[in-house]
């Protein structure tokens, strides 16, 4: 079950709490309560809505701040209780395991330690683990990779809760895909960053037949200016959380905005027509995610609208070029493709026993992560 890791915060400094509350929120944890000290804290946590984590920052007195915790910690087992300062020493540390802290974070923190921390906190409370993010990344116009990412959507989504992200903020036609109106935008989502729970998706969640939840590009353009960072942080965290996979289709760029999408991927499906063009762009943009450290097993080339005869460039070719291997190929199918574009109903749903169906349905089994073995389909 996917739900959302709510917590309490203490800093005496209201800065502090703030950027902490945008730290914890890239990892889909909801801050309930900031507090400047311990008072109240008693009280907050015999409540039946009481947050399952605790972040105190002792700092600047941090012996003292730690007295003042007291036995809270053993006085409420099931509440994970973390402590940072940027004093480490041997004493403090005794004293914060006698108390019952469960985590002690050293100051400056460690972003992939705090995250393993609060993974920790999430199993104990049967959270699971986060949600498997796969985008959907253009190398040229009208290559197909919002036809792509809908269909591994809709494909996922007969399994397991789907969301589907449309991140081409100008141009995007995820929600006309599925031939739905949204009654609100991720640029919405964004003026409200700091709420997004569970419940406020429930609400701003296009709810579409097939099982997919979308969430879709703005109405207007000048609305685009509107999606921020911290706020896409924020919301990738918290739909982690609620989600077990999160589809987004994306663009090709690498500015701060998309940056955070690369960074929040599992997996970053790069689709590619074989053609010149197409190839040029692939290879300049798998070079940028080398560059950025993406690790090449998050990265996938998918080449679309596949013929056996009459391509521009050969297969062998674009992966000699690139350094990387073609993971799945989806035939060329223009009927029923666009068929389904008119129609407003993805592919998978409407011509189920179509050679391209069965080949996106393959496609989408192995972006779960789940299949041990990559397949081309020919």
């Amino acid at each position: 079950m996917y739900v959302q890791l709510n917590c309490a915060i203490v800093d005496a400094d209201a800065n502090n709490r703030q950027e902490l509350v945008q730290f914890l929120s890239q990892f889909g944890v909801n801050v309930l309560v900031q507090a400047a000290n311990t008072d109240g804290l008693a009280a907050l946590l015999q409540r039946s809505d009481a947050p399952q984590l605790v972040v105190i920052n002792l700092d600047p007195a941090p012996h003292e701040m730690l007295k003042r915790l007291d036995t809270l910690p053993r006085q409420f087992p099931a509440v994970s209780f973390f402590v940072m300062s940027q004093v480490v020493d041997a004493n403090l540390l005794m004293d914060a395991m006698h108390h019952g802290v469960k985590e002690f974070i050293p100051l400056p923190i460690s972003e992939q330690k705090f995250a393993s921390a609060v993974e920790g906190v999430a199993q104990i409370h049967g959270m699971g683990r986060r949600a498997r993010v796969i985008s959907f990344i253009p190398t040229i116009g009208g290559c197909g990779s919002t036809t792509m990412a809908c269909n591994v959507a809709a494909a996922l989504a007969k399994t397991a809760k789907t969301v589907l992200v449309d991140m081409d903020l100008m141009r995007g036609g995820v929600a006309n895909c599925f031939d739905i109106r949204p009654r609100y935008t991720i640029a919405d989502v964004m003026e409200s960053a700091e709420k997004v729970d569970k419940q406020f998706l429930d609400n701003a969640l296009a709810a579409h037949g097939s099982g997919v939840s979308v969430l879709a590009r703005p109405d207007l353009p000048e609305d685009t200016q509107r999606v921020n960072q911290p706020g896409l942080h924020r919301l990738l965290g918290v739909l982690s959380r609620v989600f077990e996979y999160v589809v987004i289709d994306s663009m090709m760029s690498i500015s701060p905005l998309y940056h955070t999408v690369l960074q929040a991927s599992d997996v970053n499906v790069v689709v590619m027509q074989l053609n010149v063009p197409s190839a040029k762009n692939a290879e300049r943009f798998v070079g940028a995610l080398r560059r950025m450290g993406v690790e090449h097993t998050k990265i996938k080339l998918l080449a679309n609208r596949f013929v056996k005869k009459g391509w521009d460039i050969e297969p062998d070719e674009v992966e000699r070029a690139i350094g990387l291997s073609i993971s799945w190929m989806v035939p060329n199918d223009f009927k029923n493709a666009i068929a389904a574009i008119n129609f407003g109903e993805p592919v998978v749903l409407r011509s189920p026993k179509s050679e391209m169906s069965q080949s996106l349905v393959g496609l989408a089994a192995t972006l779960t992560g789940k299949e041990t073995t990559e397949a081309k389909a020919a």
